[in-house]
């Protein structure tokens, strides 16, 4: 058990992570009469977290209720993801990491300031990369550029 200085500490520590995130996502990684997250899994976890510019913790509910004014309550071992980069490739990185770990359940998260709730956050982590994005978004930009090109051509073949 820690002692009330650890707790404080750990306050400070998540309050100091929650001003520097540009997301903060809510997980649940073991609850009771389930199996949970191994240490090698747990490892792995903040590992490809890390990947992605994002650390996991794993607080105790209270330390976490009195960090979030509003937090929602959560069943089961809790842990939180802060993203201090791009915060979509920080919440699609969890989504792909609990598809393969149906231990790792995710609760919400809290984006500029608002909470979202699992619905929404798992929108945001199913969109495409933002490279993706631009490449479609090129793509659809260049198709009737493309086509004029083409029409063009087969005019100038037809007169010439």
């Amino acid at each position: 058990m820690k002692s009330k200085i650890q707790k404080k500490e750990e306050l400070k520590n998540i309050s100091e992570k929650l001003a520097k995130s540009k997301l903060t996502a809510l997980t649940s990684f073991a609850r009771a009469g389930e199996k949970g997250l191994n240490v090698a899994e747990m490892r792995q976890l903040k590992r490809d977290m890390r990947g992605v510019e994002a650390d996991y913790i794993v607080a105790k509910k209270t330390i976490i209720q009195r960090a979030l004014k509003d937090a929602p309550s959560i069943n089961g071992s809790v842990g939180m993801a802060f993203s201090y980069g791009d915060p979509f490739a920080a919440a699609k990185q969890l989504y792909q990491f609990a598809k393969k770990h149906v231990a790792l359940k995710l609760f919400g998260a809290y984006m500029d300031g608002q909470y979202i709730d699992e619905a929404k956050f798992l929108e945001i982590a199913k969109l495409p990369t933002k490279e993706i994005l631009i490449g479609r978004l090129v793509g659809m930009l260049s198709y009737p550029l493309r086509g004029l090109a083409v029409t063009l051509d087969q005019i100038a073949k037809q007169h010439g």
